[in-house]
């Protein structure tokens, strides 16, 4: 759809292929079929990987006004940290550095949490507080963790994970 968007040759084509997009990014899949293996992760919530997709075609939706900046707005809301470094601090709650692919959200709030050491994602954790700068560059503090958070650790906004029906 993101190649129609970009190369096609007739606009009504174009206009169809974005609203195609927009519908995939607020679908609920059957149970069960929620999730995607990606190049950069396994088990991915599908709305988050498809969003990640319409980021990396920024230039070619904004030729589109209004509508392709809408659908880019939606496709911001669909965020993904990637931890880089963390540090333990009293209590169990850990400070991590992070890259934000999204917009900043609102804290405190549940994520979902993906190992590099597993397949399948872990957990729901609790962020309980964020802060980000426009490079994506983020610092964010985890409550209570049960799982070790290594660099290259994944996490989702914990409702993607359970858009089904």
């Amino acid at each position: 759809m993101l190649d129609l968007v970009q190369h096609g040759q007739r606009p009504r084509i174009k206009e169809a292929a974005l609203g195609l997009l927009a519908d995939a990014l607020g679908y609920f899949p059957t149970a069960g079929h929620n999730r995607v293996d990606t190049p950069y992760g396994a088990d991915a919530p599908l709305c988050c990987a498809i969003a990640r997709l319409i980021r990396g075609r920024r230039g070619a939706l904004l030729v589109h006004g209004n509508y392709g900046k809408r659908l880019l707005a939606e496709a911001e809301l669909h965020w993904r940290m990637t931890i880089e470094e963390t540090e333990l601090q009293p209590g169990d709650t850990l400070t991590a550095l992070a890259t934000l692919e999204g917009t900043p959200f609102e804290t405190p709030g549940e994520a979902e949490f993906h190992s590099p050491l597993s397949e399948r994602s872990a957990a729901s954790v609790w962020i309980d507080a964020l802060t980000a700068d426009v490079s994506g560059a983020a610092c964010f503090q985890l409550g209570r963790m049960k799982y070790e958070a290594l660099p290259g650790s994944v996490l989702y906004p914990a409702e993607c994970g359970r858009r089904e029906h």
